[in-house]
């Protein structure tokens, strides 16, 4: 009897000495200090810890008790959500994702008080000048005013993992405004970046601008430098997408249609926007293209079609669908279908009020 008594205490007093050594582990948990984690997705998935540092080229993000670093480069990441980013700014950066620029800007306009940490301040300036940006480049804004915004962001915060892309917004928006010479130096800033697919799209983006300046020689010359660049990985493949999205514009430039369909159709069996949604852009230039030199031709119908595909499947690609309303303004026009074609301009003039696509229409 006295062994089981004493067997019964030895357990009450196990259960006991468990309990207290729990509550005390639970205290301590307690009583410590937060650790603030992040998480930078990138290209091939996401990672966790706390960015400790930044530069133009990578992020500093440590991990783990024992204080491991990891510098990940830039050309890599996708997004940085902070712990303790207003819930407004991580909905703006999702919404960005998905070229929803009017809803992202308006969740961003509610932050209200300024967060603490000065990287949640920069990613929240960063991307109120991008949701302009976009918005002004396709006609929903003032280039002036976006422009402004993201230059001030380039000067502020040459330190950014943002910088490279923000530099190429600003050198977009001159472009616009045709400013070329201050482009060609922002679209050069892009062009030092230590990583082949960032060096194609500032050659991409400088081959447009020369296009778009007549230039049709130089240009070529610029997406050729494209196709020639040993880069690897998905980015590097899109940019040579664009490059012959870009030279397809070439010939129609230099009235060479028929040519510039056939790259067109090459180009769009190379593509899957079902799996792959980032080309939707690339997609929707190239049914443009491929409008543009039907037109040329005379083909009326297939021009038709090929803008069409860019209204009723890419209408989230903001300029495109601003150009490919227009032509359809047109185009609808000849084949005698007026109340499409008025349909068609009242969306282009609501959607994209400050595009010179939409003046165009109105003429």
């Amino acid at each position: 009897m006295g062994s089981r008594l004493v067997d019964g205490s030895r357990t009450v007093l196990d259960s006991r000495s468990l309990a207290i050594g729990l509550a005390l582990v639970f205290a301590m948990a307690w009583a410590s200090p937060a650790v603030a984690l992040d998480t930078i997705r990138t290209s091939t998935g996401a990672m966790a810890g706390r960015v400790t540092g930044m530069s133009a080229t990578s992020v500093q993000l440590a991990q783990g008790t024992a204080g491991t670093t990891k510098y990940v480069p830039v050309n890599q990441i996708q997004v940085i959500h902070y712990e303790g980013e207003p819930r407004d700014l991580r909905s703006a950066k999702a919404q960005m994702a998905e070229g929803k620029y009017v809803e992202a800007l308006a969740a961003l306009q509610k932050i209200k008080e300024e967060p603490t940490r000065p990287e949640i301040q920069e990613d929240v300036a960063f991307y109120k000048a991008l949701a302009a940006s976009r918005l002004a480049l396709a006609g929903n804004g003032k280039i002036s005013d976006a422009g402004r915004m993201m230059k001030a962001f380039v000067d502020a915060n040459p330190k950014s993992y943002h910088y490279f892309e923000a530099s190429e917004v600003v050198g977009d928006l001159l472009v616009a405004i045709r400013q070329y010479g201050a482009a060609a130096d922002y679209y050069g800033r892009l062009e030092k970046a230590p990583w082949p697919d960032f060096k194609m799209r500032a050659a991409v983006a400088t081959g447009r601008a020369l296009l778009e300046q007549g230039k049709t020689t130089e240009a070529e010359t610029a997406f050729d430098k494209v196709l020639a660049t040993q880069g690897a990985g998905e980015a590097a493949r899109r940019q040579r997408v664009a490059a012959n999205v870009g030279k397809a514009a070439v010939l129609v430039a230099v009235k060479k249609p028929d040519d510039a369909v056939k790259l067109v159709e090459e180009i769009l069996k190379q593509t899957d926007t079902e799996a792959n949604p980032e080309e939707s852009p690339l997609v929707a230039r190239a049914y443009n293209v491929e409008g543009a030199a039907h037109r040329q031709a005379g083909q009326v119908k297939e021009a038709i079609l090929a803008f069409l595909r860019v209204d009723l499947l890419y209408s989230g690609v903001p300029d495109a669908h601003a150009e490919a309303l227009a032509n359809l303004v047109e185009l609808w026009g000849q084949v005698h279908k007026n109340e499409r074609a008025n349909r068609a301009r009242q969306t282009l003039q609501e959607r994209y009020p400050d595009s010179p696509w939409a003046k165009k229409a109105a003429k």
